[in-house]
């Protein structure tokens, strides 16, 4: 029972962080990465088979190249800003993955304090990576990534 636990608490904090990507990108896991920012819908298909699609989908520097990649698209970022925003981007994909890693070492019952203060968590990452980027982007590119992450 206690395994049931953990594993439905993992899958929950999964689904936070997978949301909050979603929702930052306008697709989330639609098809992967690759396809998930502007389309599609529910999580990563996998026709091949392959075993570690999971896994691949928590890379953070999959994550955050993907992630990259859309804002140089998007954004049109500059030359100088890409690689600030590469950087930006990186360190905050591992924040996400940390905090992943220590929700999956707690052990279960999950009380609502324990939830919350992960939710505070991921709330600072994604408030601090906004403020980063703010920094970096002019207005109109800010205000283009914040109306993403809204959608």
């Amino acid at each position: 029972m206690k395994k049931l636990q953990y594993i439905f608490v993992t899958l929950c904090l999964f689904l936070l962080v997978a949301h909050e990507n979603k929702a930052q990108y306008g697709g989330g896991y639609g098809g992967g990465y690759g396809r998930g920012y502007g389309g599609g819908g529910g999580f990563r298909s996998d026709p091949g088979g392959s075993s570690n699609s999971k896994k691949d989908d928590m890379d953070p520097e999959k994550m955050s190249t993907e992630e990259t990649n859309w804002m140089k698209k998007k954004l049109k970022l500059t030359e100088e800003q890409i690689p600030k925003v590469e950087t930006i981007n990186i360190n905050y994909a591992f924040k996400k993955f940390d905090l992943f890693e220590d929700a999956k070492k707690l052990t279960p019952p999950y009380p609502e304090d324990v939830r919350l203060k992960f939710k505070d968590r991921l709330n600072a990452i994604r408030e601090g990576k906004s403020k980063e980027l703010k920094a970096v982007l002019t207005e109109e590119q800010y205000e283009i990534y914040l109306k993403k992450r809204q959608d």
